[in-house]
């Protein structure tokens, strides 16, 4: 008989070895960003209108595997689907996998709770609460000026406060261009250990620009090595109601 298994989580036992969700916390003051972040918010739809969604939807393509993701935008609360092979239902205290923990390919399914996600949607979610931005000098590739902003996180927020992001906007569109990152969620020290993310097409969607396509580098003397994946998104969409609750546990 199929099952679902829910793995409820003790939060205090989760430390720094966790995966890089960034829970948002809802802002109660007007918060102030660095030039160039406040221009590639604006660029990319503003961060108010981002603000006035409750729920994003999209597919992720990779080969011939098609991933749904659908996230409550305010609690960050995630639903993945692979057709035929899993779903798995991630909030900040449990995941549920159906029809069993085994048909979930990876072993460390927490590690995956927003990960797609928050490539995503930036820059939107690095104006979170608890991200800290700053701007960095301009830095020139193939020919073109990037403007460079470096996010860091306060400590404890999330479940991988020691990630970094190096955000590169070009000059002239003030678009997202790459992405520098780092992963702490198994370890700590390669905080600076980056690799890289190129938006390579973009799309508009509900007043928002949005990723269409990305390529995945490597990082390596500084500059852009060897691609280690490409991934296309359709099926985007967003609206302003939230997800109710319990698409999150039950999966059937």
């Amino acid at each position: 008989m199929k099952s679902i298994i829910i793995i409820l989580l003790v939060l205090g036992a989760l430390a720094a070895c966790q995966s890089p969700v960034k829970q948002h916390i809802p802002e109660k003051e007007t918060k102030h960003f660095p030039e160039t972040f406040e221009k590639g918010l604006a660029a990319h739809g503003g961060l108010d209108k981002w603000n006035t969604y409750g729920t994003l939807r999209f597919n992720e393509i990779s080969g011939e595997d098609t991933v749904l993701h659908i996230i409550d935008l305010k609690n960050r609360n995630e639903r993945m689907e692979k057709n035929g092979e899993y779903k798995i239902g991630f909030t900040a205290d449990s995941i549920s996998i159906y029809p069993d923990e085994n048909s979930f390919p990876n072993k460390n399914p927490r590690f995956f709770h927003n990960l797609r996600f928050y490539f995503f949607s930036l820059p939107f979610v690095t104006a979170d609460d608890g991200a800290l931005q700053e701007e960095l000098e301009p830095r020139e590739m193939d020919g073109t000026t990037y403007n460079r902003v470096k996010i860091t996180f306060r400590d404890g927020v999330g479940t991988a406060s020691k990630d970094q992001y190096i955000l590169w906007f070009d000059s002239e569109s003030n678009i997202l261009k790459m992405i520098n990152f780092s992963v702490t969620y198994f370890n700590e020290a390669n905080a600076e250990k980056y690799n890289a993310i190129v938006i390579s097409k973009w799309g508009n969607t509900g007043g928002l620009k949005v990723p269409t396509e990305m390529i995945g580098y490597k990082w390596v003397n500084d500059t852009l090595g060897d691609i280690r994946y490409n991934k296309s998104f359709d099926g985007i969409a967003f609206s302003t109601d939230r997800p109710e609750p319990d698409i999150f546990l039950n999966l059937e």
